[in-house]
């Protein structure tokens, strides 16, 4: 087959019952000359799908084993003679001449299982199904590739026959459009959103596939461009579909992997302030959620029900935090990242000014206060950054802002004890209600965040609230482990 010639179908086969029942429909189309050449690793499911096709087609119904060891098994069936053949066993084409299946390409419906034995010999007008496993259930995706225009129509009916049960994979109907589909897919790590991620690879090329099914992808394009616009580098957007976004590709820099000592984990933090002051000097998108005061106050609420269990306190831990959101973090307007944070920061050599980094996790923004993304930033509850690194990234944003240092160090303190009271709360729920206990090793980081913050006297009302709660020490960790559910 060649490129200019070949079509191609894509298919997602959920359950083995959906295979089989592809199979059935698809046997009922085969005529004596018809070739089916079967690919995939083992287990990928081919013998499944080929024993399928094989029962759906006999007037009596009999064993149809793997012809494994016998390289070929002959059938007598309602659309005539049927051999089904496993090559894995030859070593060269003599052996398939030797077994007749030359022969049997002109007056037998045959199924070929590990068809690259075949070399040259491969019938022109053969169907190719390549079968590939997806994770560690039963799914497995199908390609289904044609030249000859013969299997045009009957593969037409097929698909509409078996529809309820097999499916084409919108993933890589994706990629065809955008012209992606001969990439190989590299799954990468997420985070803690519902968001997916996967590097395609394609000779010298690369490029990021993400898939958001319960977000907002189109607003993460938006808000690329936006940035983008201004300077900033967010990865340009490649394709576009919904819940699904092909980016460009920015690397593996992340300033968490390369801050390796203080001195580099300053330089890098500074980079990102640049990046920071850049994007303040404009306003936020229309449209976007407002952290208002109240919406601040209103997030710290899983703190209460799901990391301590003590809903009776979360009102008066609102009233309380409520009026000092107002006077030190009311809104700005400007774009607030929400999770600026070196784990989603990246360092781009090729560029320079506040274009070098990076900017990887955006499509939860808000329009608010400044400091947030600041507090973000110096306050991570991944990793623990040096108090010199936090004080120069501070006066480096006063200075170059040119905003009030008291003002804005006191809604620094305010929002890192909002922003970490949340996180205490988001980072439980993922804990003990999807068993994602991986988080709660953050949770102690984060609780020194809030400590060590609530000390700024703009938070003195908050702190015999923070004082009921309890620290995340081992025992209490313990306790919160004993809630999780197993993955």
């Amino acid at each position: 087959m060649t490129v200019q010639d070949t079509r191609n179908r894509r298919l997602t086969l959920p359950t083995p019952d959906a295979t089989e029942a592809l199979a059935r429909v698809l046997g009922a189309r085969l005529r004596p000359g018809d070739v089916l050449l079967l690919s995939g690793g083992i287990g990928a499911g081919k013998t499944h799908f080929a024993r399928a096709l094989v029962q759906s087609l006999l007037e009596t119904p009999e064993d149809v084993p793997s012809p494994t060891f016998t390289l070929v098994q002959e059938y007598e069936t309602r659309s005539g003679p049927l051999w089904h053949a496993d090559l894995y066993r030859l070593t060269g084409p003599q052996e398939i001449v030797e077994l007749g299946l030359l022969d049997a390409f002109e007056d037998a419906i045959c199924l070929v299982e590990w068809p690259d034995r075949l070399q040259g010999l491969a019938p022109a007008s053969a169907l190719h199904l390549t079968f590939r496993t997806v994770g560690d259930d039963d799914t497995r995706t199908l390609t289904i590739g044609w030249s000859d225009p013969e299997w045009d129509e009957r593969l037409k009916t097929a698909w509409a026959g078996a529809q309820t049960e097999a499916r084409e994979n919108p993933v890589d109907h994706f990629l065809e459009e955008a012209g992606w589909s001969d990439a190989t897919v590299h799954p990468m790590a997420g985070d803690a959103s519902s968001r997916h991620y996967a590097r395609l690879t394609r000779g010298d090329e690369t490029a990021i596939l993400m898939q958001d099914p319960h977000g907002d992808a189109a607003l993460f394009a938006r808000l690329a461009r936006h940035l983008n616009s201004l300077g900033l580098s967010a990865p340009k957007v490649l394709a576009e579909t919904s819940g699904m976004l092909l980016l460009e590709d920015l690397g593996d820099g992340l300033i968490a992997t390369l801050a390796r000592d203080a001195e580099a984990e300053t330089s890098l933090y500074l980079a990102a302030v640049r990046a920071l002051v850049r994007l303040h000097g404009y306003q936020a998108p229309d449209s976007l959620p407002v952290a208002t005061p109240e919406h601040l106050a209103g997030a710290i609420d899983l703190t209460f029900t799901h990391y301590a269990q003590m809903a009776d306190l979360l009102a008066e831990a609102t009233e309380t935090f409520l009026p000092i959101l107002r006077e030190y973090a009311a809104p700005e307007g400007v774009l607030v990242l929400r999770d600026f944070h070196a784990e989603n920061l990246l360092m781009l050599p090729g560029r320079s000014g506040a274009a070098r980094v990076g900017l990887l996790d955006f499509q939860d923004a808000l329009a608010g206060h400044p400091a947030y993304d600041l507090a973000s930033l110096c306050r991570d509850v991944r990793r623990d950054v040096q108090p010199a690194t936090e004080a120069a990234c501070l006066n480096a944003y006063i200075d170059a802002a040119g905003t009030d240092p008291q003002a804005f160090r006191a809604a620094y303190a305010v929002l890192g004890v909002q922003r970490n009271l949340r996180i205490l709360g988001v980072f439980a729920r993922l804990a003990v209600t999807q068993g994602k206990t991986r988080y709660l090793d953050f949770l102690p980081r984060c609780w020194s965040h809030i400590q060590i913050q609530s000390l700024h006297p703009a938070l003195e009302p908050m702190r015999p609230i923070i004082a009921k709660l309890p620290a995340p020490n081992a025992a209490f960790l313990q306790e919160l482990l004993a809630r999780c559910p197993t993955q």
